[in-house]
């Protein structure tokens, strides 16, 4: 469709000022052109009062790259799970980014942006970092040359079941690359050895630290529960953290206790693929919800899935609702409930209110499209 409105729909956006207030929505073309108190209605008319109106989720850990290791279809894990935008968070190196893009990246309706892996052949096959003949920097620098629209910074996994005995080495490497390519480096964090805390050290401005809240030995606590000090001087330098879910790398006590230190988070992600899409990670959405639950405040976590990672990974056009910005959304209610949901490790925690998605609209070039989600 060419022109949609929607009307009377309770703002989320703090980055543009809108803090639940209610108002209209004129997109044309694929672009906001308008918002106001009363728009006359003009094209669809997505009906919207009574519902929360925010920028189109943007997930920026994901596995969409359905030949390798754990990967499905992006839209499967975007516009039908209600992010607009999606981040392929390694699955594919060098060797086979191209036959990701063509394949998969350009036929697909959310938009798929892409973290390198510093591995050559990206998840397709495990211990991707345990032999340094799979890394080929030449061959990544060529790629980020040739495709900086897409590709937005490296992806490199540190933990004992990747890195094997080489230990730190490839995480330094990767650290040194995205330095001399001015991209963010993204790394996973999970079972040591590598220790969490050299790691951490290793950490410059802009780069993220993904499974931050994991509840493995090593983390972010220490023994008494509370957060280390290397987190906190990679927060002043700059480093940034993400939720990262996962089937294994998130907890519920573990981020609480991290907030009770004053130690939030900065961004918010599924970790979704093949293993966990249906439990316990489901969507974006239901990740927000557990977060909330546990103390986040609902707009810090819709910046921290909307505006914040657009910025970061220089995503333009995306993540906030204004005139000329994409026209990406989603239409949600904030529902009273009583829901037992279960974090990585098996941890039940009882939620008290959900995000439940009711559409997401999603814009390429100049057209714009609405996915009606199920009821749940």
């Amino acid at each position: 469709m060419k022109v949609l409105t929607i009307k009377k729909g309770r703002l989320i956006s703090p980055v543009n000022g809108y803090h639940g207030d209610v108002r209209d929505i004129l997109v044309r073309d694929g672009v906001i052109t308008a918002v106001g108190n009363s728009i006359d209605p003009q094209g669809t008319v997505v009906d919207a009062q009574g519902c929360i109106v925010t920028p189109g989720f943007i997930d920026i850990h994901t596995h969409c790259y359905p030949k390798v290791s754990l990967g499905m279809e992006p839209d499967e894990l975007g516009i039908r799970r209600g992010s607009t935008a999606i981040l392929d968070a390694g699955s594919s190196g060098a060797d086979n980014y191209e036959d990701f893009r063509e394949n998969y990246i350009e036929k697909s309706g959310t938009k798929v942006f892409t973290l390198l892996n510093l591995a050559k052949e990206g998840l397709t096959h495990g211990h991707e970092l345990s032999d340094r003949k799979n890394i080929d920097i030449p061959r990544l620098k060529e790629m980020l040359q040739k495709y900086p629209d897409n590709i937005v910074g490296l992806k490199a996994r540190a933990s004992a079941s990747v890195v094997g005995t080489m230990g730190l080495e490839p995480i330094a490497l990767a650290v040194r690359t995205a330095r001399e390519v001015g991209k963010p480096l993204m790394v996973h964090v999970g079972n040591r050895p590598p220790e969490f805390t050299e790691v951490l050290d290793l950490l410059q401005k802009n780069d993220v630290v993904t499974h931050s809240f994991h509840g493995k030995a090593g983390g972010i606590l220490d023994e008494e529960g509370h957060v280390i000090p290397q987190a906190w001087r990679a927060r002043e330098r700059g480093v940034l953290f993400d939720v990262g879910h996962g089937v294994a790398s998130f907890s519920f006590r573990v981020f609480e206790r991290a907030l009770r230190d004053g130690f939030d988070c900065d961004m918010i992600s599924t970790d979704l693929h093949i293993e966990n899409y249906n439990g316990p990670v489901y969507s974006l959405a239901a990740v927000v919800s557990k977060t909330i639950n546990c103390g986040e405040e609902l707009e810090n976590a819709v910046a921290k899935c909307t505006s914040v990672p657009a910025r970061h990974f220089g995503l333009k056009g995306l993540g906030e609702i204004a005139v000329g910005m994409t026209a990406d959304f989603n239409v949600m209610e904030l529902t009273p409930c009583e829901e037992t949901v279960l974090d990585s490790i098996g941890d039940s925690l009882e939620l008290k209110q959900k995000l439940v998605l009711k559409k997401t609209i999603y814009s390429r070039g100049n057209e714009s499209a609405i996915m009606e989600h199920a009821a749940k």
